[in-house]
């Protein structure tokens, strides 16, 4: 986990990577690194911050030369299966114990993007390859590692973080109205190739392209997708549930086991839920001789309806290991008002929650307990079913195509087992029945808004992708990254495994949603290896805090103070009515069902975020 800078222009481009480096000196602070070349009257500029995971040594610095010193590399991420590939490809004297060595190795033999399918990992890859004279690149399948770009007058210019590329004088910094209306309306964020800063673009998931050196004005060329829905959806084999559950074990446990491998000390983010107890007890089985001990973290909230500290405790004895645990005190108004603003600055845009800070301050254990490394359990809910909506959705599907038995045998499960009605809240679900808060919109967001059909539903593996792709995993990806690497950690998903990923769609959703329970092939592959008790939980709520708590009491004043002001950035900006948001914050404080936390906290998180980029350098 690393930070990357590159520059690309017809003038001298030093001051910009320097700058933008020193804005992401946080994502690498192990050691730095830096490349510049002039060709022709291209400049080329590459910077590169270090966090050492794997061969420790200066041997593993970047930017790194190939063998044939034709090519160098700037790598952010992980490659899980470098060894392996370094065997199947023949590729022989390396000098490091690396994946950077080994990707770069692969890349000049058989090409950016037949290297990238070969890959299985998370990453933004960067390739000057002098040869060609181009410049190319590559970014993981789901997204994991970030890499923003933009057009300059004289070019072209990339980085880890958005923020970073707002040191390069020809960007402004106005925030992009599409992305603040999805975001206001329907809680939505990262689903496509919009910043939040109009003019600063994504670089594609599971894609890779190219630039040519000679001609940098022109821009990206070649964008080739590398890994799609279709390529593996339409490939299914037909077989018994026993095989499912087989591969579904054997790949969840490989997929965890290709992740412990690290020359750092590697620790899990325990939530007392299925997803992370899965991977703790993986981990204890797999590496209980390796000398390379577990180490348990967790979020705990004691005395609150949301504290989940009796499952974390129940699966650390269950397993006989140790648990970490902290409890995210308020701090009073102050306390938690300056921390909400400290991670929306780390954030590269506002925040959707509090789980957000909740995620930065167990990052801060982690770096406090000398853990570099943490594994999360996300992704699991996306590719085997584990939220609520999913089961609410498929029973909607089968009544709308006439199927009213498997409808009613399903909606029977859903009741029998409390895996849906459990914790029901009208207010977050409305958004997929149709609705949305298009009307708390201001003038400019509401011209830019196109509404996200979230209440709609083909077949339950195609509603599954459209989460993996746009509307949930993009955006959990972005705060883990940003939370983690705030305090130069590296978060892992093992649930986030391509081939996690396309065997739980490729599953039939009688067996996803099997007698009404969710996650019901997870749970069902890993019984013996956990409590009871946290297998077939029906009320996991996450790392869950007080928030409502906290925005209607301990923030209300803060809130009102900043909101009330006819001169905020979100109504000057044209991005919030200012009326109607006061009116539904002062529903929600009143504890109205129908407003939920995110139609309040949104603009609120927005307005901190607005300002933070005015006094932006």
């Amino acid at each position: 986990m690393c930070g990357v800078v590159c520059a690309v222009e017809t003038r001298p481009v030093e001051s910009f990577v320097y700058a933008a480096h020193r804005r992401q000196r946080h994502r690498g602070p192990d050691s730095e690194g830096f490349f510049f070349e002039q060709i022709g009257a291209t400049y080329i500029g590459l910077a590169h911050q270090r966090l050492a995971i794997l061969d420790l040594s200066a041997r593993g610095a970047q930017p790194m030369r190939s063998h044939s010193g034709n090519s160098v590399i700037i790598f952010n991420g992980e490659i899980y299966n470098y060894r392996s590939l370094a065997s199947q490809y023949g590729l022989q004297d390396l000098r490091t114990g690396t994946d950077t060595e080994v990707a770069l190795e692969l890349i000049e033999k058989i090409g950016i993007f037949e290297a990238s399918r070969a890959f299985n990992g998370m990453w933004s890859i960067i390739v000057f390859n002098r040869g060609q004279n181009r410049l190319y690149f590559s970014r993981d399948r789901l997204g994991k590692k970030p890499l923003y770009y933009a057009s300059t007058k004289k070019g072209m210019v990339f980085a880890s973080e958005m923020h970073s590329l707002l040191r390069h004088p020809d960007i402004e910094k106005t925030a992009d109205s599409v992305t603040a209306g999805r975001f206001l309306a329907q809680a939505l964020q990262n689903t496509d190739d919009h910043s939040w800063i109009s003019g600063i673009s994504a670089f594609p998931p599971a894609a890779t392209g190219h630039i040519d050196v000679d001609d940098p004005t022109s821009g990206l060329r070649n964008i080739q997708k590398f890994w799609s829905y279709v390529d593996f959806i339409n490939n299914r084999e037909t077989r018994n549930t026993s095989d499912f559950l087989e591969e579904t074990y054997s790949t969840v446990q490989d997929a965890i086991d290709i992740r412990l491998h690290a020359d750092v000390p590697v620790g899990i983010a325990l939530s007392g839920g299925l997803d992370s107890s899965i991977i703790a007890a993986v981990s204890k089985r797999m590496h209980h001789d390796s000398g390379n001990a577990v180490r348990l973290f967790s979020a705990t909230n004691p005395g609150k309806k949301e504290d989940e500290s009796e499952y974390v405790f129940k699966v650390a004895r269950h397993l006989g290991l140790d648990v970490t645990q902290f409890t995210l005190d308020a701090g009073g108004e102050n306390g938690l008002y300056e921390l909400l603003k400290e991670c929306i600055r780390h954030n590269d845009g506002p925040l959707s929650s509090f789980s957000n800070v909740l995620f930065y301050k167990l990052m801060e254990a982690a770096r406090q307990s000398d853990v570099t490394v943490v594994l999360t359990g996300q992704g699991a809910d996306e590719a085997f079913c584990g939220y609520r909506k999913y089961p609410v959705l498929e029973l909607k599907r089968r009544l709308k195509n006439r199927a009213f038995f498997a409808a009613f045998s399903l909606g029977l499960g859903i009741v029998k087992r409390g895996t849906v009605l459990s914790d029901f809240s009208f207010s977050e679900a409305k958004r997929y029945l149709g609705r949305s808060n298009a009307d708390l919109l201001g003038p400019q967001a509401k011209t830019s808004f196109r509404a996200a059909r979230l209440a709609e539903i083909t077949t339950l593996a195609d509603r599954q992708w459209l989460d993996i792709e746009q509307y949930s995993v993009p955006y959990l990806c972005h705060y883990e990254d940003r939370m983690s690497m705030a305090w130069s950690r590296e978060v892992r998903a093992p649930f986030l495994d391509f081939r996690v990923i396309e065997l739980g769609l490729k599953m039939p959703a009688t067996l996803k949603l099997h007698i009404g329970w969710t996650k019901y092939p997870l749970r069902q592959a890993f019984a013996s290896q956990l409590p009871a008790s946290v297998t077939w939980r029906k009320d996991k709520k996450g790392f869950i805090n007080p928030q409502d708590d906290w925005l209607r009491s301990t923030l209300k004043d803060q809130v009102l103070s900043l909101m009330s002001n006819p001169s905020a950035e979100v109504y000057t900006q044209g991005l919030v009515n200012r009326s109607e948001y006061l009116k539904r914050f002062h529903s929600y404080c009143q504890g109205s069902k129908t407003v939920w936390f995110r139609d309040v906290f949104s603009p609120f998180s927005l307005e901190l975020w607005l300002q933070e980029l005015r006094h932006t350098p």
